[in-house]
């Protein structure tokens, strides 16, 4: 990291190999997240879908990467005006806490528990003959988000629509799950919009997260630049 913040000053600029370092510590931390979540040692893994998750995760890393990137490139000027080596690299360590440990191990557990769901998902498949319909369950604690409540016990067919864009987690730290069960479909469906983020099945679309929030606020050209990079970062993970 600090030959990274140290380039960004000195050269205004960091260099593919610097880029390519950081980006690859993202995704190994996520890849073992979905291997803890998804472990290829279950008897029914899908390599397919192992692969899917991880790759959607090194699209997350690069976005990571050029996000952090910005914001440092933002760090080096106040007022329009330089600022010093101290005060650059002050701010930078606040981008760091945030975006390196604090948001780093937020999105690795979210990533196991998306991962995990993948798994649960694969054998409610398996038993779709004998258990048709899903439940939704809280916690049932005082913690549960109140959006979250609404959803508490509703039951659906496996193939409604519904579970294509509701399926836990619907948010960071999420703890709700879903049980396979005989019991009637529910009649009503409790109206809850879920952030675009979290609208997603990852069994079924193969990615952790259904959009990746770090794309808001870069240009079109920065979107594509980190497009161009995954696979040749990808190269010697």
């Amino acid at each position: 990291m600090d030959d990274y913040l140290r380039q960004l000053f000195d050269d205004r600029i960091v260099s593919k190999e610097n880029r390519k370092k950081l980006f690859q510590y993202y995704y190994q931390e996520f890849s073992k997240a979905v291997d803890v979540g998804y472990s290829p040692d279950l008897e029914m893994y899908d390599p397919a879908i192992g692969h899917s998750l991880k790759y959607s995760m090194a699209e997350f890393s690069a976005f990571k990467e050029t996000s952090f990137k910005k914001q440092l490139e933002a760090a080096l000027t106040k007022n329009g005006e330089i600022v010093s080596w101290g005060e650059f690299k002050k701010a930078a360590e606040e981008l760091n806490i945030e975006y390196n440990m604090r948001w780093l191990k937020t999105e690795y557990h979210q990533t196991i528990a998306t991962a995990n769901m993948v798994e649960k998902w694969k054998d409610f498949e398996a038993d779709a003959d004998l258990y048709p319909n899903l439940k939704f369950v809280t916690v049932g604690d005082a913690r549960v988000r109140e959006l979250h409540k609404v959803l508490d016990g509703l039951i659906l067919p496996i193939t409604h629509d519904f579970w294509k864009t509701h399926v836990p987690p619907l948010d960071f730290g999420c703890r709700c799950t879903i049980e396979q069960t005989d019991e009637d479909a529910s009649e009503k469906i409790p109206d809850l919009k879920v952030k675009p983020a979290f609208e997603n099945n990852a069994a079924l679309s193969g990615k952790i997260f259904d959009e990746i929030p770090y794309i808001n606020g870069l240009s079109d050209s920065e979107i594509e630049e980190t497009k161009n990079n995954i696979d040749d970062f990808l190269k010697d993970v």
